[in-house]
């Protein structure tokens, strides 16, 4: 049987991923590590709503940032995220 942790936790995980922003973000950073202004230019965003939606992403470690002088620099922190897309697109097409 399940347990109620698990179910919680994959309840959240999904429900990052179920986030238009979110998920334009993730697909935008599949291409290479980027920085805040880079990202809300690519998404047409405010650098606010980009760094709000960039801290679900990384308090959920689905992104990780290195500091490179006084900006962060993101990218996605396990690949698997990927993997994950991946296999639900390939569903949807079925």
């Amino acid at each position: 049987m399940v347990n109620s942790v698990d179910i919680e936790g994959l309840r959240d995980f999904f429900k990052v991923l179920g986030d238009d922003t979110r998920m334009r973000i993730i697909l935008l950073l599949e291409e290479k590590a980027r920085n805040v202004t880079e990202i809300a230019t690519a998404l047409g965003m405010t650098q606010s709503a980009i760094s709000h939606q960039l801290r679900t992403l990384y308090d959920h470690r689905v992104v990780t940032c290195i500091k490179a002088g006084q900006e962060r620099i993101y990218e996605i922190l396990d690949p698997h995220i990927y993997e994950i897309i991946k296999q639900a697109r390939d569903h949807i097409k079925e």
